[in-house]
């Protein structure tokens, strides 16, 4: 299970803190759960609050690969409840004969950010915007 939080605490001496879930739960966390290869725990990230195999994983959300082109059969179905469980409110989900098109956003942490999943044909595309520009990888 996928939770969307924030740190609002982090003291980098014991290398722990505390997450806000979006739920409104606090949970402790230390570096020892830190998945996040790239960047490092700070105060007033938006993260992401994972079960593992191995117990709990953290990282920071916008981590999350949100702009490629899917090569796994992923249904936009599966892709939609990804973001919702990471914090963001589905918007818009339309379809045509050959295009749909979903839209997510989540204002949390001050920023304004929308997530577009597009399904054509068996392809389907994730692009990320955060106030209003264009996330590239």
């Amino acid at each position: 299970m996928i939770f969307a939080g924030m740190i609002f605490q982090y003291n980098e001496q014991t290398q722990s803190g505390l997450i806000m879930l979006t739920d409104g739960t606090t949970k402790e966390f230390s570096t020892k759960e830190w998945i996040d290869e790239e960047n490092v725990p700070a105060v007033g990230q938006k993260i992401s609050y994972e079960t593992i195999k191995t117990g709990v994983g953290v990282r920071v959300a916008s981590e999350v690969d949100t702009k490629e082109t899917s090569k796994e059969l992923i249904s936009v179905e599966e892709h939609t409840q990804k973001f919702i469980d990471l914090g963001y409110n589905l918007v818009k989900d339309t379809s045509s004969t050959t295009t749909r098109t979903v839209v997510l956003r989540s204002f949390a942490t001050g920023e304004s950010q929308e997530v577009i999943i597009t399904q054509e044909g068996s392809e389907v595309t994730i692009s990320e915007r955060v106030n209003g520009k264009a996330v590239t990888s």
